[in-house]
């Protein structure tokens, strides 16, 4: 494939975002009245909702056939038990830590001090699940449940048991199984990439309506928490990852290579389940063997979240100083607790880590109107967060690799 249809998505997507920004700015310009712009803002925000809908539809059978295709693959159940133990000892590490950035950020640079917000009018808070809600959320009571993007964790659930069903009962008829998985992964990573043709036109779209919306006062009133969270995110991104897969095994300037495609189309989508193919294909590229990423990055696109870890937390901290709410330091711990716990119910969709910010702010006794106020921002927070998350299933993939005695692959040359 030539370099130029290679990168024709991305250049493309990055082209949308920057002349939609300029479109919505244009509208508030051209009419200076929001309610005369309510019609065009809808209609906008109904171009882009088109793609978040398609992929909700593709989100069920994404995580099926390729987590329960994997599985199946690998002939050694032992070997499969190995890699899920590392990868979520690594998940779960990797996104305390992001948590606990978040934390930091908020009790240094206090970006909620200097600021006075109200929820937005008419705002009516969502009702939070408690803590047993969430822990049953992760198995569902039928199977249409499953299919639904509230049921992702109890899809991979189901998709590994299936697959190690596969290969502990199946015996030779299980080579038939994992074929047929195989091809219904492939499928389905087909279809994401037939969908991700009108990504273009959802982020022309997204981010026109954002500015028409919201205009430029929403920028200077979230400056402060957006340049924490942005902040905290690349120091993340640049250094903990880069020791991750340096003690991979891998130059960390190789995985930023071929990383930054996937970092982009996450930063523009805000989704970590459409981005997944393109996860994996970077993943390849940097020598990762198919049978350990095909386990680790789907799992990962749904539990592994450090970009939201990080905002979840600083979102506490920054709500708590909005309305003048001391925290004690045995709540500083909870906050981390919560973000973890938020991070791994977040749906891969976009403005998923908002959603459960309710079950976050709800733990910490804080208002729960904090999330119509994050709200307003959560197009922008989400990009960062969400290319935070794919990046860290890749970094976590190739160390992975590393502790079960894989040796990279040197990429082919492109």
């Amino acid at each position: 494939m030539s370099t130029p249809r290679r990168y024709w998505l991305l250049v493309g997507i990055l082209v949308a975002f920057v002349l939609g920004v300029l479109f919505g700015f244009i509208l508030t310009i051209a009419i200076p009245e929001a309610p005369a712009r309510s019609d065009i803002n809808a209609w906008l925000k109904a171009f882009g909702d088109i793609f978040v809908r398609l992929i909700r539809i593709v989100i069920p059978m994404l995580i099926f056939f390729t987590i329960s295709a994997a599985t199946s693959s690998i002939a050694n159940a032992r070997k499969l038990g190995i890699i899920l133990l590392w990868m979520l000892i690594l998940y779960i590490g990797t996104s305390l830590l992001a948590a606990f950035w978040g934390l930091i950020g908020g009790l240094i640079f206090q970006p909620g001090t200097a600021t006075q917000l109200a929820p937005p009018a008419g705002y009516t808070p969502p009702k939070p699940p408690s803590g047993i809600d969430i822990l049953l959320s992760f198995f569902q009571t039928d199977f249409n449940a499953l299919l639904a993007v509230g049921g992702s964790v109890s899809m991979i659930i189901f998709a590994i048991i299936l697959g190690v069903a596969v290969v502990l009962f199946m015996g030779e008829n299980g080579r038939i199984v994992a074929r047929f998985l195989e091809l219904g992964s492939e499928l389905s990573i087909s279809v994401v990439r037939v969908i991700m043709y009108y990504a273009p036109i959802a982020v022309f779209c997204y981010s026109a309506w954002l500015i028409s919306q919201y205009g430029p006062q929403m920028l200077q009133a979230y400056a402060s928490f957006l340049l924490v969270q942005y902040g905290f995110s690349i120091f993340h991104l640049i250094i903990v990852y880069s020791i991750i897969v340096a003690i991979g095994g891998l130059n960390p300037i190789t995985y930023f290579k071929y990383q930054i495609t996937p970092f982009i189309i996450a930063f523009t989508t805000r989704s970590s389940a459409v981005v997944l193919p393109y996860n994996m294909e970077a993943a390849k590229k940097m020598g990762v063997q198919d049978e350990v990423f095909k386990i680790t990055l789907p799992i990962g696109a749904t539990v592994n979240m450090d970009g939201t870890a990080l905002y979840q937390a600083l979102s506490a901290v920054f709500i708590a100083q909005l309305f003048g709410v001391t925290l004690t330091p045995a709540q500083y711990g909870l906050v981390l607790f919560a973000a973890l716990i938020g991070s791994i119910g977040t749906a891969a969709i976009p403005g998923g880590g908002t959603v459960m910010l309710a079950f976050v702010l709800s733990t910490l006794g804080l208002p729960i109107e904090g999330v119509g106020i994050m709200w307003v921002i959560d197009a922008f927070a989400d990009a960062m967060r969400t290319a935070i998350n794919v990046s860290g299933d890749n970094a976590c993939t190739i160390l992975v690799s590393r502790i079960i005695g894989y040796k990279l692959v040197k990429p082919e040359e492109q």
